[in-house]
């Protein structure tokens, strides 16, 4: 089994390093943003099991990214802040961080925490099934399979059947599709969505005006049937 992927979000390189190289002596698998942004995007394709997250940052603050990336994950994260003062963390909490450590903190203290948060939300399912199990989504791998033959998907065509795939067998809305893969300001664009739809009924449905793993519920969003 994999160990965990962790991201690690600083945009001061050195401490970012320093934290990326503690982490994987601990045998941790990480990977590293240096802005809001980068994060919020890696945090969407990559599906992380914990998120390391610097509060200080230009562009876009730790509050602000963990704001965006409650909206389609529920990965837990670790708020780091130079600021102990009430306030500052009771944000951070706000915003959906699970915890937080204080600067300077030190390796053995951080790394408790982290563990403490793996253990405390179960690690995400490495392979989704759906459709009698004819489809299998492999995260660790970003491949699909149907009846044990590998398909290609173009990223959003991935991020689009994963979002599905989470919520098997539930209907997703339109707005919640749109706004997680395109970003917010896009959940009026229900065409554009069609378009991705078809697409990916082309390579998963045996008919695909007649689906029977991707479905529409009409007038509310679609949905990937067990």
């Amino acid at each position: 089994m994999e160990q965990p992927l962790i991201i690690v979000v600083d945009d001061e390189p050195d401490v970012a390093h320093i934290l990326t190289l503690q982490l994987t002596v601990e045998g941790y698998r990480v990977q590293s943003a240096n802005d809001g942004p980068t994060a919020i995007e890696l945090a969407r394709t990559v599906s992380p099991d914990l998120i390391i997250l610097d509060i200080m940052m230009p562009v876009m603050d730790g509050y602000e990214v963990c704001r965006r990336i409650r909206e389609f994950s529920s990965t837990p994260i670790l708020m780091l802040t130079a600021n102990i003062q009430d306030q500052q963390v009771a944000s951070g909490l706000d915003s959906g961080a699970d915890d937080y450590v204080t600067k300077p903190y030190s390796a053995v203290q951080l790394l408790a925490r982290v563990r403490a948060l793996l253990r405390r939300v179960p690690p995400v399912r490495a392979i989704i099934s759906a459709g009698d199990g004819t489809l299998q989504l492999d995260r660790q791998r970003r491949e699909l399979k149907i009846n044990d033959k590998v398909i290609d998907l173009t990223p959003t065509e991935y991020q689009l059947l994963m979002l599905l795939a989470e919520n098997v067998g539930q209907v997703v809305p339109h707005e919640k599709l749109l706004s997680t893969i395109w970003g917010s300001g896009k959940e009026s664009d229900h065409d554009s969505l069609k378009v991705y739809i078809w697409h990916l009924r082309r390579k998963l449905e045996e008919n695909p005006r007649q689906p029977k793993l991707l479905l529409t519920e009409w007038g509310i969003g679609y949905r990937l049937a067990e």
